[in-house]
């Protein structure tokens, strides 16, 4: 950051909050005339350009790449297991921060607060990931009547907030978690807009000078199964550094927050498996996609 400075960067969505309503409302409706409402948060998982939801972008790479429902049951399975094991394993609470009901209050403003369920007094941990089977996946109606996607393969609806602080080590009161290293962000065809980390982490990588072997961890966000499928094979990436702890799928992808968690979450374990490099990456609807190369600081060579 310019000066040396700290910048607090927060992202927070709460998705099952999106609201229903009409888009014509403040013309008036005419005595007897149908209402058109509309789901705001559906409105915005779907492009106008190519006519298409981000669901259809996914069936589109499952078609060009050849990926079956079987296939892409497979990696959401993995997925799911993934999450569940290591939230058992406690492996997140390093990263998440309970939540209790509480009241904020500065003078000159009005009280803001949070209010969890009756019955419920804090809350520590994520709330889906869950045991699931392959044959339970395979019975899921696929959303589009030729496609592969189904709930159990796409990411899920949540709630999530994320917060980090950036800016230069130097002006840091603590130890840095990760160093900044180099990010790209490129611009691909809106129906395949799932593709997108494929080409920012190559742009990435040439970037850096680094291969893709030199990197010890990804953190790539699932979007659905079947483009995540269709990124690593157009990578020739394997699973074994892949979102090791589970991801989108399995855990839910509170759209603004996931992109400071896919960090975090990369630079821990870059931390605990003595690892050096790490690339956090995503898609983006729309057609780009955006990568970002770190550093674990207390990387110590053996």
């Amino acid at each position: 950051s310019e000066g040396g400075q700290m910048a607090l960067c927060v992202a927070a969505e709460s998705m099952s909050r999106n609201p229903i309503a009409a888009y014509t409302h403040r013309d008036g409706f005419p005595l007897g005339g149908a209402v058109q409402f509309k789901d705001f948060l559906w409105e915005a998982l779907y492009d106008p350009a190519p006519a298409m939801d981000m669901i259809a972008t996914a069936d589109n790479l499952a078609k060009r790449y050849g990926l079956s429902r079987e296939a892409v049951d497979g990696y959401a399975l993995l997925s799911h297991q993934r999450a569940l094991q290591s939230q058992l394993g406690g492996q997140w609470a390093g990263e998440i921060v309970p939540v209790n009901s509480q009241r904020f209050e500065l003078e000159g403003y009005q009280p803001r607060g949070i209010e969890l369920p009756r019955g419920v007094e804090t809350v520590t941990q994520d709330s889906h990931p869950r045991a699931t089977t392959l044959a339970a996946l395979s019975r899921l109606r696929a959303i589009h009547a030729d496609g592969v996607q189904t709930a159990g393969n796409s990411c899920a609806v949540v709630d999530g907030a994320a917060a980090a602080l950036v800016g230069s080590a130097s002006q840091s009161q603590r130890p840095v978690l990760a160093h900044l290293l180099a990010s790209a962000v490129i611009g691909v065809a809106p129906e395949f807009m799932g593709i997108g980390p494929t080409p920012a982490i190559q742009l990435l990588l040439q970037r850096s000078g680094l291969a893709l072997s030199d990197i010890g961890r990804l953190e790539i966000n699932e979007a659905q199964a079947a483009q995540m499928l269709a990124v690593t094979q157009t990578l020739e990436l394997d699973n074994e550094r892949l979102n090791c702890l589970g991801g989108s799928l399995g855990l839910g992808h509170p759209l603004a927050a996931t992109g400071l968690r896919l960090v975090m979450t990369l630079a821990r374990q870059l931390r605990e498996k003595n690892l050096r490099y790490g690339i956090a990456a995503a898609c983006v609807g729309g057609g780009q996609g955006m990568a970002l190369l770190i550093e674990n600081p207390a990387f110590i060579a053996r």
